[in-house]
């Protein structure tokens, strides 16, 4: 494995070589969206303080939830960066996993021209209600892990930078999984005394930019620490192929709740349905924890 880098992003070009085989970086794919220069903590309290948003805190033994409004959630982080160094163990709560573009449509419109025909009819003809957002303070971390439906991620990063370890599938074995889809090593400082097996493991690491756009094929690993202030979003998406595949992780300790979410993705992938009937049924994903 190793991650391909694209001057700028092309559809054929992303289909024929990075679709279900090759993690990529696509340089400056979205650097032209008036979102790159509006998105910002002061811009989200004002234009929708009063959505509700999950924030994490990550911690070694369980992740730490909480729902605040937006406009709370600026406060919070604004009150963190002024006492930024006072208390070095404190970490900023990571809003994480929201469905950005249901709770605030009006955000919309400062979106570009979105690759949508990479993907699937029922994700292509409303993208957006597929999209969860993320902000992230400086340093935040999420641990390594890989996405818990096994689909696609087409991720798009608006404003800093993140650095995104990547370890290729095969390798999780080596990797001291926890429960389903988290595993247990530092891949940023392994302690090899307590996982040896970790030295078998090939571990790349890539930096996404403002305006970049980040390919992560099915079951990839990846732990992703954010080197400045962050916002970003992602759509997860299932292929025929991809969501199959999935279903043969009901031997590999997947939980049901997946295999249900999996189960709309195909149907509606089948029928290629024009109304709400089966997003409804999969909306919950959009704000599951697992």
């Amino acid at each position: 494995m190793s991650i391909m880098t694209f001057p700028s992003f092309d559809s054929s070009e992303f289909r024929s070589k990075c679709l279900s085989a090759n993690t990529a970086l696509f340089q400056g794919g979205a650097k032209n969206w008036p979102a790159i220069e509006k998105w910002d903590l002061n811009y989200f309290e004002k234009i929708c303080p009063d959505i509700p948003v999950v924030t994490k805190v990550f911690s070694e033994s369980k992740i730490d939830v909480k729902s605040v409004l937006m406009g709370e959630y600026v406060k919070i982080i604004k009150d963190f960066k002024e006492k930024e160094g006072e208390d070095t163990d404190k970490v900023a709560p990571y809003c994480h996993d929201v469905p950005i573009f249901l709770l605030a449509k009006e955000l919309l419109e400062d979106i570009g021209n979105f690759p949508k025909d990479v993907m699937p009819d029922w994700y292509a003809q409303d993208w957006s209600r597929f999209a969860q957002f993320f902000i992230s303070a400086k340093n935040s971390v999420t641990p390594l892990h890989f996405d818990t439906l096994l689909t696609h991620n087409l991720f798009f990063q608006i404003k800093g930078k993140k650095v995104f370890t990547i370890i290729r599938p095969e390798d999780g074995k080596y990797c001291y999984r926890k429960k389903w889809r988290w595993f247990e090593v530092d891949p940023e400082n392994p302690d090899y005394e307590k996982f040896p097996d970790f030295k078998n493991v090939k571990v790349e690491q890539v930096e996404v930019n403002s305006g970049d756009i980040f390919y992560m094929p099915p079951g990839t690993i990846h732990h992703v620490r954010s080197l400045e202030d962050s916002i970003s979003f992602n759509v997860d998406f299932h292929t025929l192929g991809s969501v199959l595949r999935a279903f043969s992780s009901v031997f590999k300790g997947m939980p049901k709740e997946n295999h249900y979410y999996n189960y709309q993705s195909f149907k509606a992938l089948l029928l290629k349905p024009k109304n709400d009937r089966l997003f409804n049924k999969y909306k919950p994903y959009l704000n599951y924890i697992s």
